[in-house]
């Protein structure tokens, strides 16, 4: 009991040290300041379109969201591991008695806390465009933004794992690729049906198994469209985010294990 709640207090230093930090970086706030001039200009679109004013306000204000905090996610998550590394700190760190998975843990825990207070903030901003362009938000609107930041939370653990071998540009570039390839995940399906030659379908196959389907967690369209979104179906998609953000994060902590620094 002991031992497991100073395991605890050891994860929770390292997320806390984490937080701080990642909260002076000036990305962060560069990327906000950039995500509420994007809401902006979603609201001067929308005085200007024919449409639905909020709708347009809507769809641009979760857009935003959804775009801003992905680059978020795939930039410090990159940086999680490697900048450490880089900058060599970690050996610090490691000097003292703390386990490996506890700092890839710690410092995951870090930025998910960051994650989740950017995407309030901008959140925050949507509501107050879409309610001064004189539109109404329901359940479906909080349906979204959990599945954002779900999604952002796989983006983040996707990065760790490649920031764990590699450097920080190469584990952007890489996690950048998962972000494109997860949301074409629909056509890609369909393409590994009636790719030529046929061998490359069973290949093409095991890559649509094998990465996340971020498609799961885009229902943008729906919201601004309002159509109906379940209870049932967001919560399925919050656990299969949250599977696939630990089966990521014990990926992590084994090559980092493994790795000789």
């Amino acid at each position: 009991m002991r031992e497991a709640l100073g395991i605890s207090r050891q994860i929770w230093a390292i997320s806390s040290v984490t937080f701080h930090e990642l909260l002076r970086e000036k990305i962060l706030w560069s990327a906000f300041v950039f995500a509420v001039l994007c809401v902006g200009l979603a609201f001067a679109a929308s005085q200007l379109a024919f449409a639905d004013n909020a709708r347009v306000a809507l769809d641009f204000g979760l857009t935003s969201v959804s775009i801003i905090g992905g680059m978020i996610s795939i930039i410090m998550g990159a940086a999680l591991i490697a900048k450490e590394v880089q900058n060599r700190t970690l050996y610090l760190v490691l000097t003292k008695a703390i386990w490996r998975w506890q700092f890839v843990l710690g410092r995951f825990m870090g930025l998910l806390a960051i994650l989740i207070l950017n995407s309030l903030l901008m959140t925050a901003v949507v509501i107050v465009v879409v309610k001064m362009a004189g539109g109404s938000l329901d359940s479906s609107f909080a349906k979204s933004i959990i599945l954002q930041i779900v999604e952002f939370g796989v983006l983040a653990a996707m990065a760790s794992i490649f920031s764990a071998f590699s450097t920080s540009t190469l584990a952007a570039i890489f996690a950048s690729g998962i972000w494109v390839i997860g949301h074409a995940m629909t056509d890609l399906r369909l393409l590994s049906q009636k790719i030529e030659p046929p061998t490359m379908r069973p290949v093409l196959g095991a890559i649509t198994s094998i990465l996340p389907d971020l498609t799961r967690f885009d229902i943008k369209a729906e919201v601004s469209h309002n159509l109906p979104v379940t209870w049932t179906f967001t919560g399925v998609s919050v656990a299969y985010g949250i599977a696939y953000i630990l089966f990521a994060l014990v990926v992590s902590c084994l090559i980092f294990q493994r790795r000789d620094l």
